[in-house]
């Protein structure tokens, strides 16, 4: 039976250690949750650990500002999905984001990051949203569709969240540009392939003069 451990004073590594190294007896009371070893006063909370190991499947797997998924299980996401022929990637960054921190703080910047997580879930529902970073954002969306449908809705999105950001005071100078790649069924693309190509199209976006979008090799 392994045992883990959650230590909540680091001095008590050293004691731990000896315990194990020792030969001294010790007993793990299930029902309890507790670890006790001979000859040692303190009571270790091992359900702590059990708890702080789902958190860090939680923070790995969501992020912790946006809600939307990270980055890394984007990518095991699109490894489950794999069997899927058609795959369509959409890198999204925020314009002028820096402007919103340097000159309202990192708070304001986080609420622009936050409604822009929870515009983006919506109107790509039908997807998986991930913060990539900072403030660039992606989504994949499976199944079959044309480039000009996805650019289509791309484009409204693009709309939807600049007139919400003249809304708000310290959002007015934000907009956000986007670069589309897509997978299409005969054709072998990696998730960072994807990614890639993506960002080329949204460097291409940004060169265009921002608040817009462009397709990977158009």
């Amino acid at each position: 039976m392994n045992i883990n451990i959650y230590v909540q004073e680091e001095n008590l590594i050293p004691e731990i250690k000896k315990i194990f190294n020792s030969g001294l007896t010790y007993k793990f009371y299930d029902e309890l949750n507790i670890f006790v070893a001979k000859d040692f006063s303190k009571i270790l909370d091992a359900s702590a650990e059990r708890e702080h190991q789902k958190r860090l499947v939680e923070m790995a797997h969501q992020d912790y500002l946006t809600g939307l998924a990270t980055r890394w299980y984007l990518q095991e996401y699109v490894q489950n999905i794999q069997h899927e022929e058609n795959l369509t990637c959409i890198y999204f960054d925020l314009d002028n984001f820096k402007y919103v921190n340097d000159t309202y703080g990192h708070q304001a910047g986080d609420r622009a990051l936050a409604a822009t997580a929870e515009m983006m879930q919506r109107e790509f529902s039908d997807g998986l949203a991930a913060r990539m970073g900072g403030d660039e954002f992606m989504v994949v969306l499976p199944g079959i569709r044309t480039l000009e449908e996805v650019e289509a809705k791309v484009n409204a999105f693009i709309k939807n969240l600049s007139d919400y950001y003249k809304t708000m005071p310290t959002m007015k100078k934000l907009s956000v540009s986007a670069g589309i790649s897509q997978k299409l069924s005969g054709t072998e693309k990696s998730i960072e392939i994807l990614i890639h190509e993506s960002d080329t199209a949204l460097y291409a976006a940004k060169k265009s003069g921002k608040n817009c979008c462009r397709i990977y090799n158009r």
